[in-house]
């Protein structure tokens, strides 16, 4: 049986880390931009390098932390930027609750991503080797950083196109209209509910699609993590949980769908593709 929903299924304000990283190497935002970004998510950064020693992985010292693991990143997507889909080389991993379907089949990347809530996947598709990037908060001013190498990597599940994406968001809104009214008056009460109260920190450049879909995105979060903070609000909980549970993974879907489609874009711009 899956796991029930409980008062949060929010990922890390991190997940947006495969946009930043994907307009580093195949765009033109500076590499100061990244680092900004990610020292921002906390204030201490600790990492633990483990698994295949695959390219790459050597020259990443863990006692640097993010600092030291950024530019190989970025060094090994430009290396990998080519013909190939840009979800094939760099890809938002993520697991709605009793729901792995999205994963690359690694026992090892999908423990990772079940107990991050997310990752990301860097991955060269002539080789099949990969680089598996996750992160936990133990901490609200500490990320722990693991960085996993896996030595035969399969193709990652690849998302559907945002305009799909948006369709799909869309058609969940409407299926929980009526737990998101509730959750939105309070069940009663004066409580306003704030669309805007989720926004992700992206990088410049990124098509005018993808910016609709993150802010689609970011509104179906506020819907969600309201109701979930609101468990006596609202349609009675046998109703609720498969409401739930279908927007969290429609939204996370989209995710996927948005880091697709801007590494899409970025190749183009970079003059890859």
């Amino acid at each position: 049986m899956s796991r029930p929903l409980t008062h949060t299924t929010a990922l890390s304000p991190a997940w947006a880390l495969p946009l930043h990283l994907l307009r580093t190497a195949w765009a033109d935002q500076p590499f100061d931009e990244l680092s900004s970004y990610v020292s921002g998510l906390a204030q201490s950064h600790l990492l633990d390098v483990v698994g295949d020693r695959v390219e790459g992985l050597s020259r990443v010292d863990p006692a640097a932390g993010s600092a030291g693991m950024l530019p190989e990143l970025v060094r090994l997507l430009r290396r990998l930027a080519g013909p190939h889909p840009a979800a094939e080389v760099l890809s938002l991993l993520t697991t709605a609750p009793g729901d792995s379907s999205s994963l690359p089949p690694v026992p090892a990347v999908r423990a990772d991503v079940a107990e991050a809530g997310w990752g990301v996947v860097i991955r060269d598709p002539g080789t099949r080797e990969a680089l598996c990037l996750t992160c936990v908060l133990p901490h609200p001013d500490v990320i722990r950083w693991r960085l996993r190498g896996v030595a035969d990597c399969p193709v990652v599940p690849q998302p559907a196109g945002p305009s799909e994406a948006l369709a799909e968001l869309g058609r969940a809104v409407v299926e929980a209209a009526d737990l998101i009214e509730r959750s939105a008056s309070g069940g009663g009460t004066s409580t306003h509910l704030d669309l805007h109260a989720n926004v992700t920190r992206l990088p410049a450049g990124l098509p005018s699609r993808v910016l609709e879909l993150v802010d689609r995105i970011d509104r179906v979060e506020t819907i969600t993590s309201v109701a979930l903070a609101r468990p006596g609000d609202g349609v009675d909980p046998a109703t609720r949980e498969p409401i739930l549970r279908r927007l969290v993974a429609v939204k996370d879907a989209a995710r996927r769908s948005a880091v697709a489609a801007a590494g899409e874009a970025a190749l183009r711009e970079a003059g890859r593709r």
